[in-house]
């Protein structure tokens, strides 16, 4: 047994000095850095300025608008306010359509004969604002209610299809001017626009729009 622990002393000994003292660098092997046909990787030395200009770019500046505003004065308040903050802004006026009410009614009738038995019948069961039109492009039809809610015109124009009657309903229109407010903000200054638009119109109901920067 003592014979055999030195015989492997003796063998790692021996290793040890072949790897470190006697064996050629890398096996005389020296492995090939490129494949043929194929351009070598070069190291970027404007790494950092390149990552640096593009990040900056995308977050030095975010844009917005805020509206609508049922009133040019109410938009000239709130740009007033964002201008004195530091901040670029202009005003942009559109034209908008505003919903009036839902009109729920019965589709003109071949004559006023027609219609005006219909509307006793229906009255018959309890429904209200039963109205006969006389004029224009309603002519004989039947008006069962204006509802400034879609979802209960829905139900009425359901119940009076229930009773078996043809009824539809539809959404009046009317144009109207309104204005938004766009702004660019810089990264991180949070203006507090929303407080803003609602100290100067607390009628009209805005959103804060992201937009693209000109």
């Amino acid at each position: 047994m003592h014979q055999l622990l030195i015989g492997l002393l003796f063998l790692n000994l021996s290793l040890l000095t072949w790897n470190v003292w006697l064996a050629p660098a890398n096996g005389g092997f020296t492995p090939v850095l490129v494949e043929p046909n194929i351009p070598p990787l070069e190291l970027r030395q404007d790494v950092d300025h390149v990552v640096y200009s593009s990040t900056t770019a995308g977050t030095e500046s975010s844009c917005y608008t805020i509206g609508p505003y049922n009133s040019e004065r109410a938009a000239q308040l709130v740009a007033g306010r964002v201008r004195n903050f530091g901040l670029a802004v202009q005003i942009r006026k559109m034209q908008s359509m505003e919903t009036l009410n839902f009109f729920v009614y019965i589709p003109p009738l071949p004559d006023f004969a027609q219609a005006e038995k219909t509307a006793q019948d229906i009255v018959k069961n309890d429904v209200q604002d039963v109205y006969i039109i006389n004029e224009g492009p309603y002519q004989n039809a039947i008006s069962l209610g204006f509802f400034s809610n879609l979802n209960k015109a829905k139900r009425h124009a359901e119940y009076i299809r229930y009773l078996g009657y043809d009824a539809h309903y539809t959404e009046q229109q009317e144009p109207r001017e309104v204005f938004w407010v766009d702004y660019d903000e810089p990264f991180g200054s949070n203006a507090p626009v929303l407080a803003w638009s609602t100290a100067a119109d607390a009628t009209s109901e805005v959103q804060r729009i992201p937009r693209a920067c000109q």
